[in-house]
C-alpha cells in the first residue's frame, strides 16, 4: 500500500480528520522512534555491566554490526535501519533534514550547539567496540 502524503497544518490547508489521525500516529511515531533509539544506545553502552543481560547484548552489537556494515554495503557504510525509519518519518512531519547520524543529531540537541562530527563518531565507535568487545570477553569467561 502506498504511503499518502500527510499534509500539515503549516502547508496553508485545513487538514481533514484523515490528516489529524495521520499526524497524531506519526508524532507518536517520533516519540517511540527516540525511545528506540535512546534504549538502543544506552544498552548498547551499558548491557555488558550486567551479567545476566550480556548474551542479548552480544546480539543487539551483532545487529548493529549488521546494519552498518552488512546493509552498509548498499546504502552506505554505518547505515542504520533505526534511523532510517525514524527520519522517514520526520520528513513526513515537514522536520528539519537531521542529518545522517541519530548519535550525532540527539548530541547537537542536548549540547544546543554542533557538536564535532568526527571526535563524536571517534567516540561512539570507541564504546562500541569497546563494550562488545568487554561483553564477548566477560560472557567467554563466565561459560569456562
Amino acid at each position: 500500500m502506498p504511503v499518502r502524503y500527510v499534509r500539515h497544518p503549516s502547508d496553508g490547508d485545513r487538514p481533514d480528520m484523515a490528516d489529524t489521525v495521520h499526524l497524531a500516529v506519526l508524532k507518536l511515531l517520533d516519540v517511540l522512534f527516540h525511545l528506540a533509539h535512546i534504549a538502543v544506545i544506552l544498552f548498547s553502552a551499558l548491557g555488558w555491566l550486567y551479567p545476566p543481560a550480556r548474551p542479548a547484548h552480544l546480539c543487539l552489537q551483532g545487529l548493529i554490526l549488521f546494519s552498518w556494515f552488512g546493509l552498509g554495503i548498499k546504502k552506505g557504510w554505518t547505515y542504520c535501519f533505526l534511523t532510517d525509519l525514524h527520519w522517514r518519518v520526520k520528513r513526513f512531519l515537514h522536520q528539519p533534514d537531521p542529518g545522517d547520524s541519530y548519535v550525532k543529531w540527539l548530541v547537537d540537541q542536548i549540547a544546543g550547539r554542533e557538536v564535532d562530527e568526527e571526535l563524536l563518531w571517534k567516540a561512539t565507535v570507541g564504546v562500541f567496540f569497546t563494550t562488545t568487545i568487554l561483553s564477548a570477553l566477560l560472557e567467554w569467561r563466565s561459560r569456562l
